[in-house]
């Protein structure tokens, strides 16, 4: 009874439906207008089904496992915002489950001046650190979605995601090549953050207008090194950034932020916005394969001193693995690291990084 059971229902499992009856089943599986990606991804699987057999029919299942993979799996050849930030697919997420934020490396970094005696206006320091100009830098960055499909954002006009992000970045920075100072760890930023992810239409009568943003977060950030007085720095922004596909390969995000204000008597760096600034803008480029992309990071305090930060970024993919990549860095300004914010300096980094 069991096996005749078993067999009634895979058979009405795979039984066949027509056209018409697949569409009607997409339509009423996903029938909300939020959904609507989905839907239309549920009919490619039926349209690619039909044009391989004489009579133009689907299996419930094949309609089933096309639709996962298309909401699952990251496109290629989507934009980098869309891979990035999924816009396009409603994936479901676990707490459990990462994927890149920013870039992961590991570089040998060379200074052209070190801050070998940083200091603030309310942190005076006279210890004079030694540094070496070489530095072994590494950095990891992650993020994991919380939410996805929020209620209220998901119906707002125009808005084709919603998603919140948890993140956290770590850059360090070791004076691994300095043995005679016992090779310290001369930096740790860590930096958690809290994003909420909107996608945009941004078309218009079908077609893209390249001026309305693709992208839209906002975003509450931390910043800290961890470290004690007088090496103690720390700041709190809110930041709102837009995203705009200029093409397939090129992308623009501007960022512009306000420093959450902290009390003056505790406050490690009650100037840092004279030296970074209130935002900062990159411009991302990346060929048609995919194996290399360049980016440039700018930051201006737009005061008539011109106290700014340039990082220029060139990856390479060498490996069979797409997601190693051979990395060049170089920087030039103020703000390399949190505690050399005031600092001027040039930078040149190579090694590999992981993941865009």
């Amino acid at each position: 009874m069991h096996s005749l059971l078993a067999l009634c229902t895979n058979a009405q499992a795979n039984q066949i439906q027509t056209v018409e009856q697949a569409f009607l089943k997409c339509k009423t599986t996903y029938p909300s207008e939020f959904e609507s990606r989905k839907r239309l991804a549920c009919f490619d699987s039926i349209e690619a089904v039909s044009t391989d057999t004489v009579n133009p029919t689907i299996t419930e299942n094949n309609a089933e496992d096309a639709n996962t993979i298309a909401v699952t799996n990251t496109n290629p050849e989507h934009g980098f915002l869309e891979r990035k930030w999924r816009l396009t697919s409603e994936g479901d997420w676990n707490i459990s489950d990462f994927e890149t934020y920013k870039s992961n490396y590991l570089l040998i970094t060379s200074s052209n001046n070190p801050d070998d005696t940083p200091l603030s206006p309310t942190h005076a320091n006279t210890a004079d650190r030694n540094l070496s100009n070489n530095d072994l830098r590494f950095q990891f960055s992650l993020k994991t979605e919380l939410m996805n499909n929020i209620p209220l954002i998901r119906n707002l006009p125009y808005v084709t995601s919603s998603r919140l992000w948890a993140a956290y970045t770590q850059q360090s920075s070791w004076q691994f090549f300095s043995p005679g100072a016992s090779r310290p760890l001369r930096e740790n930023d860590y930096e958690p953050e809290l994003i909420l992810s909107l996608g945009i239409d941004n078309e218009v009568d079908g077609v893209r207008k390249k001026i309305i943003p693709r992208m839209l977060n906002v975003g509450v950030v931390h910043q800290s090194n961890g470290q004690s007085n007088p090496l103690s720095r720390s700041w709190n922004r809110a930041y709102l950034q837009g995203g705009w596909e200029l093409s397939n390969q090129l992308t623009l995000t501007v960022r512009p932020w306000w420093r959450i204000p902290e009390n003056s008597h505790g406050d490690d760096n009650p100037d840092i916005d004279k030296y970074l600034g209130y935002g900062d803008m990159s411009l991302r480029w990346e060929d048609i394969g995919h194996k290399t992309a360049a980016s440039v990071l700018l930051r201006n305090n737009l005061r008539s001193d011109n106290k700014g930060f340039m990082q220029f970024d060139l990856q390479r993919q060498v490996f069979t693995d797409r997601n190693i990549n051979l990395h060049l860095l170089l920087s030039s300004g103020y703000g390399e690291s949190l505690l050399d914010y005031n600092h001027r300096q040039n930078v040149v980094g190579l090694g590999i990084s992981l993941g865009e």
